[in-house]
């Protein structure tokens, strides 16, 4: 069980805290509620069913700052998963988005570095769909790196490039 003012991860929300916990009805039932407040997105509050297990299942504690190091020391290492076929592409990229893992959102993050310097030696630019899926793989890890690191989404790739003695 989460407690209020917890920083946990939600599913797509990425970094959200928990504002309270209440019964609420919505319908004619009343239930307890996890209210969410998504912390680096001006969005709406989300309501989760205490006693929903599939709903639940998204939630998750975020990071710490050792374990984001760790991750970060470990990148180079990640493999990319690039698939020409544009359906199974689509599957995987799927997949590695909504694993609710960072480790899943870096490979994915790296397979389309990689494919971008590609594109661009060939003076081409991404898909539109691969770069949609760039993005938000990004916005996603770099939210829950912020949450740890109590840094701002906007300074996480400065973090990761000092971090692997890299220049921004």
């Amino acid at each position: 069980m989460y407690t209020v003012n917890e920083m946990i991860h939600y599913g797509g929300s990425g970094v959200c805290v928990i504002q309270e916990i209440a019964v609420m009805r919505f319908g004619r039932t009343r239930e307890r509620y996890y209210v969410l407040k998504p912390v680096y997105q001006n969005t709406s509050l989300i309501y989760v069913p205490v006693e929903n297990e599939q709903l639940t299942s998204k939630m998750r504690p975020i990071l710490s700052r050792e374990e984001v190091d760790r991750l970060i020391d470990c990148m180079e290492e990640l493999p990319t998963v690039w698939e020409e076929d544009p359906q199974a592409r689509k599957a995987s990229f799927d997949a590695l988005l909504h694993s609710n893992e960072c480790r899943s959102l870096i490979i994915l993050i790296k397979t389309l570095y990689a494919h971008k310097e590609r594109r661009q030696a060939d003076g081409k630019s991404l898909h539109v769909s691969d770069e949609t899926y760039l993005r938000e793989a990004q916005r996603l890890l770099y939210d829950e790196f912020a949450g740890a690191l109590d840094i701002q989404p906007t300074q996480v790739h400065a973090y990761i490039q000092s971090k692997l003695g890299q220049s921004a």
